[in-house]
């Protein structure tokens, strides 16, 4: 019996224990966990820890550049202008200035020469008879034309003398014819008397009507005459002009590029017979990028906004060049030797309008009014005096200097702080910040960058030490880095 509770009693606390023990390591360890909580202590993170384990990196301060920018591009020279001459007249050509072969220089001719129609500057000569016999043949036909007018002013003066008498003939018929009625109203005049009175101031009349009729009709043939003087005077105007064609002067200075003439050949009305080259002044033709165009509007509208230009202005206060260049100073230099030749020209306008469809730039023109070197460098020092200085002529291939100086907004950036793509890291606030930039200049360490187009400002801190690893708003300590 005894047994029996012990087994039971073991039984129970087996029981018991299996039920218990699991509650009270559930219990030890929630107040482990409370106690462990109670005894934690939150480590400190204080900026001064987090600034201790950011990246140490090299940076500088960008600020305005005010040496400007210059646009560098290639060109090739051609000529301002080309004339060809052709033949206004026909006949024989009995003169040519040297034989008007290529390569000759030609002179343009004053307006004194012209009209002396001497042969010191004539280029060449076409025979003159014909149209020499035709003025001549012209000048009687007009000088006849205008004695026959004189002859008709004389009978139109001599009708009016006429007019005259008649006028008082018909006054004295009047008064006998009032004179007549009179006496028949007294029965002393019969009535065949008084018809005959009144007959005869009818005729008087009649004689003033006709010699006014051929009045008319003499002042109606003199404008008839005049008319027809008026025609002779043009055609021989005409032929003094064909007469004076038969000389061929040079319009400008220049040289002859292309001769289609020979002495004793004959020429048609139309024929070519030179081609001359302006030597006064010369283009260059250039291509522009769509960049290096915005750079030149963006230097005409500062320009214009600080009154260096007499464009004019929109009322919203914008500068619209429309399809018009800024007229903006050119250097044009080409080396040759060892020595570099400079020029002086003008950005004058676009060649044609719109984009090259190959090249994607745009054509333009540059006039050089002196195709005389302005100054000649040698090593880079300019040299007073030397020989064969070339002129600048068809075909040189040149480079173009444009230069945009205290104009336009821009920024020095450190070479170092450009990273692939166009992008710079600025340290602001102690934190990286990602600008993408625009390079307008690379021909120094300090590049140009233009203001406005990104985020960049005078006064950031831009990074200029490698980074391995760079985040948008990652902190960062600025020092040197070696």
């Amino acid at each position: 019996m005894s047994d029996l509770k012990t087994q039971k009693s073991r039984s129970l606390f087996n029981k018991l224990k299996h039920i218990l023990l699991p509650v009270v390591i559930i219990a030890l360890g929630g107040g482990s966990l409370v106690v462990l909580m109670a005894m934690k202590k939150e480590p400190e993170k204080s900026e001064n820890t987090l600034a201790s384990l950011a990246p140490l990196v090299s940076t500088e301060t960008i600020d305005f550049s005010d040496k400007g920018v210059t646009i560098t591009v290639d060109g090739v020279v051609v000529p301002s202008r080309e004339v060809k001459l052709a033949a206004e007249v026909s006949g024989k050509v009995i003169y040519t200035q040297n034989g008007c072969k290529v390569g000759n220089i030609v002179r343009k001719a004053t307006e004194r020469e012209r009209q002396d129609v001497n042969t010191q500057n004539l280029l060449i000569q076409i025979d003159p008879e014909n149209y020499e016999l035709e003025v001549k043949r012209l000048t009687q036909e007009f000088a006849q034309a205008q004695d026959a007018i004189d002859e008709l002013e004389v009978e139109i003066d001599n009708e009016k003398a006429m007019i005259d008498l008649a006028h008082e003939e018909v006054l004295l018929q009047k008064t006998h014819l009032d004179r007549v009625e009179k006496l028949r109203t007294k029965n002393v005049v019969s009535d065949s008397e008084y018809d005959e009175a009144k007959r005869t101031e009818l005729s008087s009349r009649n004689s003033l009507q006709k010699l006014t009729n051929q009045t008319d009709l003499l002042k109606s043939r003199r404008k008839r005459m005049e008319h027809a003087r008026d025609l002779v005077g043009v055609q021989l105007t005409r032929a003094k002009l064909d007469l004076s064609r038969t000389h061929i002067y040079s319009p400008i200075n220049g040289v002859i590029v292309e001769d289609s003439v020979e002495k004793d050949g004959y020429v048609k009305a139309g024929d070519p017979l030179v081609t001359i080259e302006d030597t006064s002044a010369v283009e260059v033709r250039s291509n522009l990028r769509m960049e290096e165009l915005y750079q030149l509007w963006q230097h005409a509208a500062q320009s214009a906004k600080k009154g260096q230009l007499s464009s004019a202005k929109s009322q919203d206060n914008r500068h619209d060049l429309g399809y018009q260049l800024p007229q903006l100073p050119v250097n044009v230099t080409y080396e040759l030797g060892g020595r570099k030749f400079i020029w002086k020209g003008k950005l004058s306008r676009y060649d044609g309008i719109g984009l090259d469809e190959k090249t994607r730039t745009v054509p333009c023109r540059i006039v050089v009014s002196d195709p005389k070197p302005s100054q000649i460098l040698v090593n880079g020092q300019p040299a007073s005096k030397i020989v064969g200085a070339p002129p600048l002529t068809r075909g040189m291939y040149v480079s173009i200097e444009i230069p945009l100086k205290g104009n336009v907004s821009l920024l020095k950036i450190p070479e170092t702080a450009i990273r692939p793509g166009n992008l710079v890291w600025v340290v602001r606030e102690g934190k990286l910040h990602a600008e993408k930039i625009r390079v307008v200049d690379t021909s120094a360490n300090q590049l140009l960058v233009e203001l406005g187009a990104s985020g960049l400002r005078p006064g950031d801190q831009v990074v200029t030490s490698p980074l391995s690893v760079a985040n948008e708003g990652m902190l960062v300590r600025k020092g040197e880095v070696e």
